[in-house]
Formats: structure tokens, C-alpha cells, sequence
């Protein structure tokens, strides 16, 4: 029989999807190793906005949900924020979400500099901090412009009302296979092998967000 769903943390991350949770969860460890002071967290995942409200209504019925303090929304912002903002809007509205002392949300890929979000998805950031494989970086653009090219070969192949509806995310997979270093890595892996450069400005938001859970 399936393990019975529980709740074991005050602090609950809630990710749109597994490779949300994968990131996010390696990347906290990448600040852990910076002796960033961060809460142990528990992550839920949901697979729309539309069912983070099924979500919601579920919460107060799992065991342990009332010794919850934080809770953190991670998600893509999409091509569609302001219908996203607003289910979410709902969902911190419920009955559950209102008596939260602490409830924030991050929209992948980030904020622009004048703190609107950016449209788009996790692997957008990802793929801006690529880093390359080897020190050649000729060798990097080239690899990187072949994934694009196969992605948007195999786009036009599926047709028009039919194409990839993520295309960063399938780029982003495409390159990581054709490396030596992380072909076959899961994204969490990749993290930790170094795949990405999660120093610098593009993730001061997210490091932002998540420091708050240790304030």
C-alpha cells in the first residue's frame, strides 16, 4: 500500500513540478555549502496552478498540516502571468493559506530589473547560466546552437497547434544529453555537477526568497 501522505515541517515548498523541486532543492544545498542558514523544508509537488487550488482544499486534511508557519509558491510565470497571479491570489486567499503567518510565491524565470516578472520558465534561467563543459567555449556555442536547431527541426516536424509548449525546457535537456560530463544527470544532478553558474545577479531573487525561511 502507498505510504499515507504526511506533513513534517513547519516551512512547505510547493513546486509546479518535479524539475521545479529538483532545482530548487539542489540549489539550497548549494547555499547550505555557503553557510547560508536555511530551515529543513518539506516539497510538495503540483502539476498546474490550476491544481495548487485542489491542492489548498487538500492541505488542512493531511496530518501534521497545522504545525505549517511558511509557505513558499514556486512555479513558472509562463506566457500567461496575470491568469497565473491570479490563481494564485485565490489559492493564498483560502481558509488554509489566510492563517499562514508567512506566504510568498517565486514566478521562474525571475524579476526584471524594475521587479515585474519575467514571462517564460525555469529552464530560461537555466539556460542563461549555462556553463560550458570544457574551457573551449567555441566548442559550447556550436553544441548549444545544434540543440536549438534540433529542437526547432523537431518543433516544425510536430506542426502547427502540435509544438513543444516548453521549448527552453527541451533545450536545455538536448544540450545536458549531448555532454559528456552530464548526459543522463537528472536536473538536481547537473546542479550539483556544476552544470550552471548559480553565482551572480540572475539568482539574487531566488537566494533572496529562500533566506527569508531561515530569518
Amino acid at each position: 500500500m502507498p505510504k499515507q501522505l504526511a506533513i513534517h515541517s513547519e516551512v512547505l515548498l510547493l513546486c509546479e513540478r518535479r524539475e521545479i523541486a529538483q532545482f530548487v532543492q539542489a540549489y539550497m544545498q548549494h547555499l547550505q555549502k555557503q553557510k547560508v542558514a536555511l530551515p529543513q523544508s518539506q516539497f510538495l509537488i503540483f502539476r498546474s496552478m490550476e491544481q495548487l487550488s485542489v491542492l489548498a482544499r487538500r492541505l488542512p486534511l493531511i496530518p501534521g498540516s497545522e504545525r505549517v508557519r511558511r509557505i513558499i509558491v514556486l512555479a513558472d510565470a509562463g506566457n500567461n502571468l496575470e491568469e497565473r497571479r491570479e490563481l494564485l491570489d485565490m489559492v493564498r486567499g483560502s481558509a488554509y493559506f489566510s492563517k499562514i503567518p508567512y506566504c510568498a510565491h517565486f514566478f521562474f524565470p525571475g524579476r526584471l530589473q524594475g521587479k515585474r516578472w519575467r514571462s517564460g520558465y525555469l529552464e530560461d534561467l537555466l539556460l542563461e547560466a549555462l556553463r560550458p563543459e570544457t574551457a573551449e567555449s567555441g566548442e559550447f556555442i556550436n553544441l548549444y546552437n545544434v540543440c536549438q536547431e534540433y529542437v526547432d527541426s523537431v518543433n516544425n516536424c510536430r506542426g502547427q497547434g502540435n509544438g513543444l509548449g516548453n521549448r527552453s525546457r527541451h533545450v536545455l535537456c538536448a544540450y545536458l544529453a549531448a555532454t559528456e560530463k552530464y548526459a543522463g544527470a537528472s536536473l538536481d544532478e547537473a546542479v550539483a555537477a556544476g552544470a550552471f553558474a548559480l553565482e551572480g545577479e540572475r539568482f539574487a531573487c531566488l537566494r533572496k526568497c529562500l533566506e527569508k525561511l531561515g530569518e
